[in-house]
């Protein structure tokens, strides 16, 4: 009924980035060192340059990978801009590129996946391209579900959490800043099984949620990363918040 499957490819095809700097001559200068790079490595590559940090957050990022934020700007910095990112597409990873590191601590709030510095990028940006790679296909497991008329394969790492109903039916809400939400057969117990040691937590008897994309829990109530707010069983709230922070612990 339910199958996890592993995937094994290697390869981004195409890699989907954005780059956001107010020198428009040093984001021409990253985008072309970006795409020689994936090249190499035999990528194919769609690559959208902003100047300003208005141009950006305006934009539809949704099938982006990969952000590489200039943090030194006028009239936003770039630690302000990823958390407004953050807000929406969680998935994203942000790559700041700055001329200087006292920043750096900043960017763990938003959880940058690395730091640049414009001096060095000529040099930095093939170790960094390989992170990537290794980043984006670290956990492509998948799970293949019944929807009311066929069968989706989705992965893991898209799902925000499972939502249980008295019918037979889960509704699957997605990371998706629409709020997808698809309508699963079976009991939300079926998933508890399959995907508690997949890094899902089960928050309450109609809740299992993917871990990745809670904040905190406190005060019996589960913070999501998209803003939404769950309640945590009374009852099992010690048990629950003990194995959350034993995952995030092993994640660090």
């Amino acid at each position: 009924m339910l199958k996890i499957k592993r995937q094994v490819e290697r390869c981004v095809f195409p890699m989907k980035i954005a780059i956001l700097d107010d020198d428009p001559m040093f984001a021409e200068e990253l985008h072309k060192k970006i795409s020689m790079g994936c090249a190499k490595r035999d990528w194919k590559l769609e690559c959208h340059i902003f100047l300003s940090p208005q141009k950006l957050l305006a934009f539809d990022l949704s099938n982006i990978q990969i952000v590489f934020l200039d943090i030194d700007m006028p009239e936003m910095n770039g630690i302000e801009v990823a958390t407004k990112i953050r807000q929406y597409y969680p998935d994203i990873i942000l790559i700041f590129v700055t001329a200087y590191l006292q920043f750096a601590p900043s960017g763990y709030k938003v959880s940058a996946f690395r730091y640049i510095l414009k001096s060095q990028y000529t040099e930095e940006i093939d170790p960094c391209l390989d992170a990537i790679q290794d980043k984006l296909f670290e956990d492509k497991e998948t799970i293949l579900i019944e929807s009311k008329d066929s069968q989706i394969e989705l992965p893991l790492r898209y799902i925000l959490y499972f939502e249980g109903t008295p019918y037979r039916r889960v509704l699957l809400h997605t990371i998706k800043p629409d709020s997808q939400i698809l309508e699963c057969r079976g009991k939300i117990n079926d998933y508890d099984k399959r995907l508690s040691d997949k890094g899902f937590i089960r928050l309450q008897k109609s809740f299992l949620v993917n871990m990745h994309y809670i904040n905190k829990i406190s005060s019996y109530t589960a913070k999501l990363k998209n803003g939404e707010t769950l309640k945590v069983s009374e009852k099992d709230y010690k048990k629950i918040c003990s194995k959350y922070l034993m995952w995030k612990g092993s994640r660090l």
